[in-house]
């Protein structure tokens, strides 16, 4: 399946938002120094949330998961209903492994635990390139090993903890439920939306199919490969941190795993898929054509991003109900 023509065109909302965006001669997103790509996306997702309310979750607590003697900051989000059992999703948020925090995915976030009535431990991972690889992966084990620990206190139901992520951290979410397999610890299910999980991609390829990718160019890809990878890029062909060139995929969780079709990383979630397939992982794929890479945080911007939103969260919640774990594990 290859998209290097789109049987679609982009969604006219997400277009007219390029198309603001080349007017402004906005700038790419890992430009500058890391501390102005930061600011840069702080800006605009904080003037594009002005616009609309938050998703209304129960509460909202601060914390830190510590596992094996490391730490990491995470956001815990609880759903309003009252529910004694639900399910836990830890999630990684998006941006290159360089960009985004808990607080900018905050509304992902909300809307995750409201339409899944899950529990989100949402993962303040480090970010590159101060804090290279491994350290993202690292916090991503450290994480899901003490939501694991903690589900009690948490969502109470070990059956059903998942991990969840979009783009970079689609990587960390499938990366950390690999090592964690490799350690004898499964998890129910795996939410990948539009995943980056080849550090070692062929840019070129991607380049020489003349199409224009709007929101991650193959430049971009350039800039997250070397930005993360530092003095290790000759590790790129290795798992970690490239989940697609792991030597075995058998005994992953069940995954949904979401697509965009203007996106660069489309082909790389579908050949993800169909190794998951292959080891015997049961596998949704769901493809939306008319997306660009970003579309999971766009609900706001887009009526069919809200739609694809939506039917991803449905799709995983029936998923994670069909795939919960025994309940002697």
């Amino acid at each position: 399946m290859s998209h290097a023509r789109f049987p679609q065109p982009l969604d006219h909302e997400l277009a007219d938002i390029v198309t603001a965006m080349r007017a402004a001669q906005t700038l790419p997103p890992f430009s500058g120094t890391p501390d102005q790509a930061r600011e840069r996306m702080r800006l605009g997702i904080m003037a594009a949330r002005e616009r609309s309310p938050l998703p209304r979750v129960g509460s909202i607590e601060d914390g830190v998961a510590e596992s094996d003697g490391m730490h990491v900051p995470v956001r815990v989000y609880r759903p309003q209903d009252k529910r004694a059992v639900v399910p836990t999703v830890v999630f990684f948020h998006g941006g290159g492994f360089v960009l985004g925090s808990v607080e900018l995915m905050d509304d992902i976030a909300r809307k995750l635990c409201r339409d899944m009535q899950a529990v989100v431990v949402s993962v303040d991972y480090r970010l590159a390139p101060e804090h290279p690889f491994p350290a993202a992966h690292d916090d991503a084990v450290t994480a899901t090993r003490w939501a694991i620990r903690n589900v009690a206190v948490l969502g109470g139901d070990p059956s059903r903890i998942v991990v969840a992520g979009e783009s970079a951290g689609a990587n960390l979410a499938t990366s950390a439920a690999l090592l964690l397999r490799d350690c004898g610890i499964g998890l129910a299910a795996q939410l990948l939306v539009v995943p980056g999980v080849d550090m070692a991609r062929d840019v070129a390829l991607i380049e020489a199919k003349g199409v224009d990718f709007p929101m991650l160019s193959p430049f971009d890809l350039r800039d997250i490969t070397r930005l993360y990878m530092g003095s290790a890029s000759a590790r790129a062909r290795e798992f970690p941190p490239s989940p697609l060139r792991a030597a075995d995929l058998c005994g992953m969780p069940a995954a949904v795993i979401a697509i965009a079709g203007h996106d660069p990383l489309c082909d790389e979630g579908i050949a993800y898929a169909r190794r998951l397939q292959a080891a015997g992982v049961p596998v949704r794929l769901l493809c939306f054509e008319d997306m660009f890479h970003p579309f999971f945080g766009f609900f706001e911007a887009s009526r069919s991003a809200r739609r694809a939103n939506d039917t991803i969260c449905h799709a995983f919640s029936t998923w994670l109900e069909q795939h919960a774990l025994p309940g002697d594990l």
